[in-house]
């Protein structure tokens, strides 16, 4: 009886080094954890952002050729790019953002990842670890002169990867050259857990390393403690959550509605200052269409996740109807989509109010609009795939 007890105990023993042994192997593995995925395209330009398991070092490898060699292959001349800030390269970080430069418009790229560990990170004293790179991946950048194109709308995802996740497998991701997610990711912010199992994990999966994501601010993502932190995840080179871009014939912009009650409201506590912001945005539309990149656009699309109504119950939507209203009319934009209501509508234009249709994406609901010279023809359907609705707009210019 003791011999086996003894047997026992020692088979517990071991049992508990394997467990060690193997929680110390995962702790010493330097793994992708995030990402990678594609934000702010431009003609010339695109940023890619991914996460590591340890602090590393990290760079990006892109070319145009089939293959991504040390050396040129198949006509490819291979590149590098990285990230750096007043002379210093971005490192000893989890979190990774480079923004590649220099690129053709309306060109096709292959690009990989890699990152290797920092140990030690002392002046004079640098040690590294091991490396790791990515599978190879690819992006095309934007192009005013593209005459045809389409592109994705979904929001109010509230932190729902399962729901967008269906939504995203029923998409058809034909001629898809960029997506937007139209706010209200997440219920509030707390912590980056929240944005990865909540909805971009899943996004990363099904398009985002190789299809642009768009991001428009919601009313929730300003909630939480981890809030003013959204732009580690979604960074743009303004450093603001609003701005515009061309792609084919579309001017697009971006705005970001802020939250929906009273700046003095006490859920609050006195941290906010949305009527101001919403000031500062104003004054930039004005700006904005007076751009010649919007006036010579066939089309104008404006994204907001709150829908300007000055006739609203709604604080955040009164104040937009107020301020931004009036400038969207004078710019005479031609489609303006949002969220926030959790259903859909549609809202032609109607006279003394919005000289634009407006159109409400609910939740569980998705767009699929394609843009050619001749009309934005554009389908609504739900997450079982049935259509909801259509809408089609016409140039004015033409």
């Amino acid at each position: 009886m003791k011999q086996k007890k003894q047997i026992f105990i020692s088979i517990v023993f071991i049992g508990i080094l394997l467990i060690c042994h193997n929680l110390v192997i995962g702790q010493d593995s330097l793994d992708i954890t995030h990402g990678p995925y594609l934000l702010e395209p431009g003609e010339n330009s695109i940023t890619v952002v991914w996460f590591t398991s340890k602090k590393c070092v990290s760079w990006v490898e892109y070319g145009t050729g089939e293959n991504l060699q040390s050396f040129p292959t198949y006509g490819s001349v291979v590149q590098t790019a990285v990230s750096s800030r007043h002379g210093l390269i971005d490192a000893y970080t989890n979190a990774h953002k480079i923004r590649i430069d220099g690129l053709e418009s309306g060109q096709k790229y292959r690009y990989r990842l890699f990152s290797k560990e920092i140990v030690q990170f002392k002046p004079y004293e640098v040690t590294f670890g091991g490396s790791i790179a990515s599978g190879v991946y690819q992006f095309e950048t934007l192009d005013t002169k593209k005459a045809a194109f389409s592109f994705g709308v979904v929001t109010d995802i509230h932190g729902s990867s399962a729901r967008l996740d269906t939504l995203l497998q029923t998409f058809s991701w034909n001629g898809i050259d960029m997506m937007f997610y139209a706010g209200d990711c997440l219920d509030w912010f707390e912590d980056e857990k929240q944005i990865f199992e909540g909805f971009l994990d899943v996004s990363v999966d099904r398009f985002a390393k190789e299809i642009p994501l768009i991001y428009v601010r919601g009313n929730h993502e300003t909630r939480g403690n981890f809030a003013r932190n959204l732009m580690d995840y979604f960074p743009h080179s303004s450093g603001r959550f609003y701005y515009s871009f061309d792609h084919g014939p579309v001017h697009f912009i971006i705005l970001d509605s802020g939250e929906d009650k009273p700046d003095s409201h006490a859920v609050y506590a006195g941290l906010v200052d949305f009527d101001r912001y919403r000031d500062e945005q104003a004054a930039w539309l004005k700006e904005d269409i007076q751009s010649e990149s919007f006036k010579k656009a066939l089309y104008k699309v404006v994204f907001s996740h709150m829908p300007p109504d000055e006739d609203s119950r709604g604080y955040g939507e009164q104040y937009l109807g107020k301020v931004w209203t009036p400038i969207l009319n004078e710019a005479d934009i031609d489609l303006l989509l949002c969220g926030h209501k959790h259903r859909f509508s549609r809202i032609e234009p109607i006279e003394g109010k919005n000289k634009y249709p407006i159109l409400i994406l609910g939740r569980d609901m998705i767009i699929k609009a394609d843009v050619s010279q001749e009309r934005i023809s554009g389908v609504i359907t739900r997450s079982n795939g049935d259509v909801l609705d259509r809408f089609s707009i016409l140039p004015k210019n033409k």
